[in-house]
């Protein structure tokens, strides 16, 4: 179901092409500083496992943990924990809980960028985004209400805004859907960034053909407003469907 970059390097401080890094305190490019890295503080961190389980029927749960330190906020002056819980069995379940243990309030986007293995990546039709505005990143941020199911060719990076509750990515060469299920997280974002860029980026290349990304995401005008002791939580969870 989900995509791994063979080209990724699995190194603290490099980005993993692959699997759902979590995007916080900001999704995409930073709002004023073009020298800081796309998506946030956190995607490149190595986090801490709190705990592990797993049941009789073969289900398990793995909850991560990671927070600020001196050089999150030597950028972004605001202290935070964030616990990541994973439920792996039939379904995918992932909750994402920010807290502000700061003395001052905070507002911050968060985002899973999911990547999903797909068989031919323009034959998959997006099903659950028709009539929904749009921003079309490649052209501008060009506005535009969507109109049917989304196909992806060429580069292409669309914010579609204020999603409803399911999402599924059908997939007709690999015989198989995957529906998305969000709660609390507003925007959804498709990214594919081409062949141009893709053979210009070491660690993606040809393997652009191989991977689609339906990114759920609290940015824009969906940024999160935390005050001091608040938690907020999102869940996203992903399941096959076989045709």
């Amino acid at each position: 179901m989900l995509f791994i970059s063979p080209y990724s390097k699995f190194e603290e401080g490099q980005p993993i092409r692959g699997g759902i890094p979590i995007c916080f305190p900001w999704f995409g490019k930073h709002e004023t500083r073009e020298d800081l890295q796309l998506h946030g503080l956190v995607r490149t961190k190595i986090w801490d496992v709190v705990g592990t389980a797993t049941e009789a029927d073969g289900s398990t749960t793995v909850v991560l943990s990671t927070h600020d330190d001196e050089y999150s906020r030597s950028i972004w002056p605001h202290r935070f924990s964030i616990q990541l819980t994973v439920f792996i069995a039939k379904e995918l379940t992932m909750i994402l809980e920010v807290k502000n243990i700061d003395d001052k309030p905070f507002t911050f986007g968060e985002a899973f960028h999911t990547y999903f293995s797909v068989g031919d990546l323009e034959q998959c039709n997006i099903i659950g985004l028709d009539g929904l505005q749009a921003i079309d990143r490649m052209k501008s941020d060009t506005v535009y209400v969507q109109s049917g199911d989304v196909k992806v060719s060429g580069a292409f990076t669309r914010v579609y805004r204020d999603a409803g509750k399911h999402v599924t990515l059908a997939d007709p060469v690999a015989s198989r859907s995957i529906r998305m299920e969000q709660d609390r997280l507003r925007h959804v974002v498709v990214w594919n960034p081409g062949e141009h860029a893709a053979m210009n980026n070491a660690e993606i290349l040809e393997a652009y053909k191989d991977f689609l990304c339906v990114e759920h995401a609290n940015f824009l005008d969906a940024a999160i407003d935390l005050n001091p002791g608040e938690t907020h939580r999102c869940k996203l969870v992903l399941s096959v469907l076989s045709d």
